[in-house]
């Protein structure tokens, strides 16, 4: 009886092991998952990524937009806008004769391969007339628009003035 049975099961069990040796699966890879906004529907060959919109230290004052951009392809960036803010400016610091200066600036020419920082003391996005669906600890949809038509968009988180999170304070005395 013992004989019949362990027969039975090797007729069984045979042709399940011989398959899972020539299983042609791949072996699962194991990931890190990483936690940085990228815009999904940005055109191909294009880049944006570390957006970070910050909240202005006055009430009514303008806030402001950062991230870094890169393409492939030689595009021109006609505008940036982020959703509850009426408003937005690209803007450019740079130093003249000892100060600094900020103007307003009509389009940006990205060179191929060479990412672009949108950050403080550089190139930077004014959010004028912020509504309050942007606040600390929430995210705002920021949209880079291309001279040709193309658009991409990425979610970024606000902070508070000077980059901090302060809706963990709300409620303090």
């Amino acid at each position: 009886m013992k004989t019949k049975t362990a027969t039975l099961l090797l007729t069984l069990c045979a042709p399940l092991a011989l398959g899972a040796c020539g299983s042609d699966a791949p072996e699962p890879v194991e990931t890190e998952a990483v936690d940085v906004p990228v815009a999904a529907d940005a055109p191909e060959g294009v880049s944006l990524t570390g957006a970070e919109v910050r909240m202005p230290a006055v009430s009514g004052r303008p806030g402001v937009a950062y991230f870094t951009i890169a393409s492939e392809t030689p595009r021109t960036i006609a505008s940036v806008s982020v959703l509850g803010a009426e408003r937005s400016e690209i803007h450019e610091t740079n130093m003249v004769d000892g100060k600094m200066t900020m103007a307003v600036v009509d389009t940006i020419d990205l060179q191929p391969g060479e990412p672009l920082n949108f950050q403080p003391g550089g190139y930077h996005v004014m959010l004028f007339d912020m509504d309050a669906t942007i606040a600390p600890g929430s995210t705002a949809d920021v949209t880079i628009s291309f001279a040709d038509g193309d658009k991409a968009s990425i979610q970024a988180p606000v902070t508070g003035a000077g980059g901090m999170d302060h809706s963990a304070m709300e409620g303090m005395d």
